[in-house]
Protein backbone atom coordinates (compact mmCIF):
# COMPACT_ATOMS: atom_id res chain seq x y z
CA UNK A 1 0.00 0.00 0.00
CA UNK A 2 1.30 3.46 -0.89
CA UNK A 3 2.02 5.97 1.85
CA UNK A 4 -0.21 9.06 1.23
CA UNK A 5 2.43 11.40 2.66
CA UNK A 6 5.03 10.04 0.25
CA UNK A 7 2.63 10.53 -2.66
CA UNK A 8 1.94 14.12 -1.54
CA UNK A 9 5.66 14.85 -1.19
CA UNK A 10 6.49 13.49 -4.63
CA UNK A 11 3.53 15.34 -6.15
CA UNK A 12 4.61 18.56 -4.46
CA UNK A 13 8.17 18.03 -5.70
CA UNK A 14 6.87 17.51 -9.23
CA UNK A 15 4.70 20.62 -8.94
CA UNK A 16 7.73 22.64 -7.80
CA UNK A 17 9.76 21.32 -10.74
CA UNK A 18 6.98 22.23 -13.18
CA UNK A 19 6.67 25.71 -11.68
CA UNK A 20 10.44 26.16 -11.92
CA UNK A 21 10.31 25.21 -15.60
CA UNK A 22 7.50 27.70 -16.17
CA UNK A 23 9.57 30.41 -14.43
CA UNK A 24 12.49 29.67 -16.75
CA UNK A 25 10.13 29.75 -19.70
CA UNK A 26 8.79 33.16 -18.60
CA UNK A 27 12.36 34.49 -18.51
CA UNK A 28 12.99 33.15 -22.01
CA UNK A 29 9.73 34.62 -23.29
CA UNK A 30 10.72 37.98 -21.79
CA UNK A 31 14.02 37.77 -23.65
CA UNK A 32 12.17 36.92 -26.87
CA UNK A 33 9.80 39.82 -26.28
CA UNK A 34 12.70 42.22 -25.76
CA UNK A 35 14.39 40.93 -28.90
CA UNK A 36 11.15 41.29 -30.85
CA UNK A 37 10.82 44.87 -29.63
CA UNK A 38 14.36 45.63 -30.78
CA UNK A 39 13.64 43.99 -34.13
CA UNK A 40 10.51 46.09 -34.57
CA UNK A 41 12.72 49.15 -35.02
CA UNK A 42 14.53 47.58 -37.98
CA UNK A 43 13.92 48.78 -41.54
CA UNK A 44 10.91 47.11 -43.25
CA UNK A 45 12.99 45.09 -45.73
CA UNK A 46 14.73 43.34 -42.83
CA UNK A 47 11.41 42.59 -41.17
CA UNK A 48 10.06 41.05 -44.38
CA UNK A 49 12.94 38.59 -44.29
CA UNK A 50 11.86 37.54 -40.80
CA UNK A 51 8.35 36.41 -41.80
CA UNK A 52 9.39 32.73 -42.08
CA UNK A 53 10.82 32.91 -38.55
CA UNK A 54 7.59 34.45 -37.30
CA UNK A 55 5.61 31.58 -38.81
CA UNK A 56 7.91 29.03 -37.19
CA UNK A 57 7.59 30.76 -33.83
CA UNK A 58 3.81 30.65 -34.20
CA UNK A 59 4.01 26.93 -34.89
CA UNK A 60 6.22 26.39 -31.83
CA UNK A 61 3.73 28.30 -29.67
CA UNK A 62 0.84 26.22 -31.03
CA UNK A 63 2.72 22.97 -30.36
CA UNK A 64 3.62 24.17 -26.86
CA UNK A 65 -0.01 24.99 -26.07
CA UNK A 66 -1.08 21.59 -27.38
CA UNK A 67 1.50 19.80 -25.24
CA UNK A 68 0.45 21.72 -22.11
CA UNK A 69 -3.19 20.88 -22.85
CA UNK A 70 -2.26 17.22 -23.31
CA UNK A 71 -0.46 17.14 -19.95
CA UNK A 72 -3.41 18.78 -18.20
CA UNK A 73 -5.89 16.33 -19.75
CA UNK A 74 -3.66 13.38 -18.83
CA UNK A 75 -3.36 14.65 -15.24
CA UNK A 76 -7.15 15.04 -15.04
CA UNK A 77 -7.69 11.49 -16.32
CA UNK A 78 -5.17 10.12 -13.85
CA UNK A 79 -6.97 11.92 -11.01
CA UNK A 80 -10.33 10.59 -12.17
CA UNK A 81 -8.96 7.04 -12.50
CA UNK A 82 -7.39 7.29 -9.06
CA UNK A 83 -10.72 8.40 -7.55
CA UNK A 84 -12.69 5.66 -9.30
CA UNK A 85 -10.31 2.92 -8.13
CA UNK A 86 -10.34 3.96 -4.47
Amino acid sequence: MTNPNLVRQSTNKLEVEVLDEYARMVDLLDQISNSAHELSTLPPYLLENMLPLERKMGLVLTLFKASVWSVLVQKQRESENHLHHH
